[in-house]
């Protein structure tokens, strides 16, 4: 069984891995993104009529527009350099297997006007996370026994305007492997209907922004969260709900 240093040394070794690659091309990325504005009249109609009802006005209740358009734009941007997706009908939008282990990743996106989606948070489901909490179990395994690989999870987290070419932020969360949770106990926050009905979650990373071992092991900070993109004027305080003393990659 790998160390716990020995994990989260590789927890951090491919968030650089990922957000380096990322951070090559914003430009393309954003263009990918935003190629949904060029044809939104085609399908905006369409896209408000299947929107929830709220039960009690009856009106739509916003949804990202880009949720499903992003993962085909970071599948397409990952196929090159992450070349083996396995075919595992439980895990995260993307699955790759790599010399050293599994690797997740998972793309969030979330709207401003809806800040309890992302600050300091990311919403995830059990098929998407091995870090456990006493009333919520997921299901991935911390280690791949058949293979004897760790797992490794990420999500990139969009947050953008509705309906609009806006991105605000674009951000990369490496979540803790479950052999992990002794070091991020009470991470996690449950939905509406509590523990009971939870089906997802919130995965609270300001609660411990930082890879706790290495942090030690170095004698300084070193977190799990990098900003690959920040908007002037959204600030890393409205991103995170603190002052983390992030430097983002790009600011537009």
């Amino acid at each position: 069984m790998i160390s716990d240093i020995d994990l989260e040394t590789l927890e951090k070794e491919y968030l650089d891995y990922i957000v380096k690659s990322l951070n090559q091309d914003i430009p393309r990325i954003l263009e990918g993104l935003n190629s949904r504005i060029k044809i939104l009249n085609d399908w905006r109609i369409q896209f408000l009529r299947t929107c929830r009802k709220d039960q009690r006005t009856g009106r739509p209740i916003q949804a990202s527009d880009l949720k499903d358009g992003a993962q085909r734009i970071f599948h397409n941007y990952f196929a090159p350099f992450l070349k083996f997706p396995n075919s595992c009908p439980i895990g995260s939008d993307m699955m790759y297997e790599v010399p050293e282990a599994i690797i997740h990743i998972e793309v969030k996106t979330c709207l401003t006007s809806n800040p309890s989606d992302y600050r300091g948070k990311v919403p995830l489901e059990r098929n998407q996370i091995s870090y456990m909490h006493p009333h919520f179990l997921p299901n991935l395994p911390p280690i791949y026994q058949s293979i004897n690989k760790p797992t490794l999870t990420y999500a990139i987290q969009i947050v953008h305007e509705h309906m609009k070419p806006e991105i605000e932020a674009l951000n990369v969360i490496c979540i803790p492997n479950g052999q992990l949770y002794k070091y991020y106990p009470d991470m996690l926050q449950a939905g509406k209907g509590g523990w009971a009905k939870a089906t997802n979650v919130r995965y609270r990373y300001i609660t411990e922004p930082r890879f706790v071992l290495l942090s030690r092991k170095l004698g300084q900070d070193i977190y799990r969260i990098e900003i690959l993109l920040l908007r002037k004027g959204f600030t890393i305080k409205k991103l995170t709900g603190e002052n983390l003393p992030l430097k983002p990659y790009n600011i537009i």
